[in-house]
Formats: C-alpha cells, sequence, structure tokens
C-alpha cells in the first residue's frame, strides 16, 4: 500500500530539510493564506501559533483539485515565531533586525511553533478531512551578550528577513547561542520529534 503524500504548506527550506533528514518524502504547496488574526482574538503565543498553522494547513487543503489526490494527503502547516515579553515575528527592514537581536541578547527567549496536520481522504469526488491534529512545541534559547557590531556583520551577510527575531539557529550566529532546552529543530522551524508522534 502506497505512502499517503504529505504536503508541506510551506516554501520553508529549512522545514524542507528536516523533513528531507527524517526520510519524509513530501510535496510543496505554498500557503497564501493572511496571516491574520480574528478582531479582537486574545490568544496566549502557543495558541497564535497553532490558529496560523491551523489557517496555512486548511487554505492549502481547499486549494486542491480532488481529483489529483486519489489517495487522500496529509496536509501540513506550521507557523513559528519567538517570543519575549512579545511575539517576535520577521523583521522588516535592517533596523527592525538590529533592534529585535538587541532585544534577545543576554538572556532567554522562547521559540514556539504551532503545527497543524489535516488527514484527508476522497469521497465522493471530494476531499474530506478525515483527521486533524494540532499542537505546538516550544523551546527555550539563551543567547550571550554581544555587541551591535557583531548584529550588523551577521544580518548583513545573512540576511535575516524570513526567520522569525532575526536569526538562524544553524548559521554563524550559533556561536551567541549559550543554551538550547527542547528540540532544536523546533528553532530551525520544524518540530519533527512531537510531528512524528501523528505522521
Amino acid at each position: 500500500m502506497k505512502e499517503t503524500p504529505l504536503i508541506l504548506a510551506s516554501a520553508s527550506l529549512r522545514r524542507t530539510e528536516i523533513l528531507e533528514k527524517h526520510g519524509r518524502a513530501h510535496i510543496v504547496i505554498p500557503s497564501d493564506a493572511e496571516e491574520i488574526l480574528p478582531e479582537g482574538a486574545r490568544f496566549t503565543p502557543e495558541e497564535t501559533t497553532i490558529y496560523l498553522a491551523e489557517l496555512k494547513a486548511s487554505a492549502v487543503l481547499d486549494s486542491l483539485d480532488p481529483n489529483d489526490w486519489p489517495q487522500g494527503c496529509l496536509v501540513l502547516g506550521v507557523d513559528t515565531i519567538v517570543y519575549k515579553d512579545r511575539i517576535i515575528g520577521k523583521p522588516v527592514d535592517e533596523a527592525d533586525a538590529l533592534a529585535i537581536l538587541r532585544s534577545l541578547k543576554n538572556g532567554w527567549h522562547e521559540v514556539i511553533s504551532g503545527v497543524c496536520l489535516i488527514k484527508a481522504e476522497l469521497a465522493a469526488g471530494e476531499l474530506i478531512v478525515i483527521e486533524s491534529h494540532s499542537f505546538s512545541d516550544t523551546t527555550n534559547v539563551r543567547f550571550a551578550d554581544y555587541t551591535d557590531e557583531d548584529i550588523l556583520e551577521y544580518i548583513r551577510s545573512n540576511p535575516p528577513y524570513d526567520k522569525s527575531g532575526s536569526y538562524a539557529v544553524q548559521s554563524d550566529w550559533n556561536k551567541h547561542v549559550l543554551e538550547i532546552d527542547g528540540d532544536i529543530e523546533n528553532v530551525i522551524g520544524l518540530p519533527y520529534k512531537k510531528l512524528s508522534e501523528y505522521l
């Protein structure tokens, strides 16, 4: 029996690399969902990531032509944020990246990923949701002290504009990381250890 195809609702190369590292074949179909929270929503950081992951996965599932998926499919949506006193997303420019990395130095912050995995099967010409699992995973990261010059040297050689928190832990920035408590793959962008329980 063939494995149910896995669709990654993200263009993140880092998430693709993690899936490939664990031998999980997948198809990339990035979500075009607007990452906007409902008006008046009072979500925790964990609830925020789960909501956005569900939004992404649902948008991709809704976009699929059922005729292309006779075996059904698994759709994986993921959203990752950095949290320290506030939700920190991707920087909009160099000044923002500088301010973000300044705020993270010499202390701990959280990296939180929300994950949504939807299993759909073909029935009566439609893809019907059979199962859906959503969860979040948190990794605590402690940075050393560093200078503005360290930050600018890093962000100018490693553009951070697609990275929550303005850094990639697997890059040269790793030299400023003192401790990681939790799944390092979650910091990279996909908490595979926890995800594997549902795949």
